[in-house]
């Protein structure tokens, strides 16, 4: 029969390893104190130079409007107007979650970036690419490569202008800049439609009026491509409608211009002319009247498929400055420190 265990001298064992490895945990008080006082001091002067970071959040709901077709399109059909196929477009660029993507676009936020400050100061006002450069040094910093880049300015630019080598490429590296770290785009809830555009940088006046007219930009964009093709149809019928028009005065003017009250019984062949300019009329009579049926029905298309984007917050002065506290994040420093030289004296008991 073997001999029983002893459990009493293996606890024993334990609780003098453990009582050892605080003793030498405390004698290395000094190591463990320099770390914390390290880092501590580290973390304050990082603290010190930190920037301001003013957040601006903007959020908005987006109705997505489906094309419920039904009677209406079958009925259009019928006249040659397909309804689907304009109620259809634009509507799987903006499904999902491809708005996130579309209002970090460069088209969006290059025109976000060559708008005005203060429209009202017209040529005057420094565009926000302007103050960019300004609020993040980077005007500094290129003047040093090149006078040429260092006297680049956009308040005389605009959408529609051609921009040279080094203007483009300004406004390149800005807007890779915003979209890696001062721009972000999110739903609210994962399978929500309300959304939310946050704009993170140095300067409250930019972080405020980037939010505002991402959204503003957007919603033109989102707006001209989801109904672009049932406005161009509505023009196309209410430029026929109006031609059309001008053609049946014309015909009920020539048709009254050749009725005779008192024709010859004897001249039957009178009356021709007038019938003849009378069914005309009525055939441009009939055609105008399909014209507007189908001028109407894509009327209705048009407002039906006109999305809707409700702003439920706007960003207001003065933004808070997203930066932690100077005390916070010296404490948080020195437990780093702390936790460091624990681990450090830990292992160092174990190796020997």
């Amino acid at each position: 029969m073997s001999a029983p265990i002893n459990n009493t001298k293996q606890l024993k064992d334990v609780i003098d390893a453990i009582q050892n490895a605080f003793k030498y945990v405390l004698s290395q008080a000094k190591m463990i104190g320099l770390l914390v006082v390290v880092c501590g001091i580290g973390t304050f002067l990082y603290a010190l130079t930190q920037s301001p970071k003013y957040e601006a959040t903007t959020t908005f709901v987006l109705e997505e409007k489906t094309n419920t077709g039904g009677g209406l399109a079958g009925i259009a059909s019928q006249f040659g107007v397909d309804l689907g196929s304009m109620s259809g477009a634009g509507a799987g660029l903006f499904s999902g979650d491809n708005i996130l993507d579309i209002v970090k676009s460069r088209v969006i936020l290059e025109r976000v970036l060559l708008s005005k400050i203060d429209s009202s100061k017209g040529a005057q006002s420094p565009t926000l690419a302007d103050l960019y450069l300004d609020f993040t040094g980077l005007k500094k910093a290129l003047a040093k490569k090149s006078t040429v880049l260092g006297d680049i300015h956009f308040n005389n630019k605009n959408g529609n202008t051609n921009f040279t080598v080094q203007e483009d490429s300004v406004l390149f590296a800005i807007c890779s800049n915003l979209t890696k770290s001062s721009i972000s785009v999110d739903r609210l809830n994962k399978k929500g439609s309300i959304f939310k555009i946050t704009t993170v940088t140095d300067n409250q006046v930019f972080s405020k009026n980037c939010t505002e007219r991402l959204l503003l930009e957007t919603t033109k964009y989102y707006v001209n491509i989801k109904t672009n093709n049932a406005t161009a149809n509505v023009q196309r019928l209410q430029k026929k409608a109006d031609s059309l028009y001008s053609v049946l005065n014309e015909k009920s003017y020539s048709a009254a211009s050749y009725q005779i009250l008192d024709a010859n019984a004897a001249y039957k062949t009178m009356t021709v002319p007038g019938e003849l300019r009378q069914r005309d009329k009525n055939v441009v009579f009939g055609i105008y009247g399909e014209v507007i049926k189908n001028l109407e029905m894509s009327k209705m298309a048009l407002v039906s498929q006109t999305p809707i984007i409700q702003i439920l917050d706007m960003p207001k002065f003065p933004l808070i400055d997203q930066r932690k506290s100077i005390l916070f994040i010296t404490l948080l420093g020195m437990l780093a420190g702390m936790f460091v030289g624990l681990v450090l004296a830990v292992y160092q008991y174990t190796d020997k």
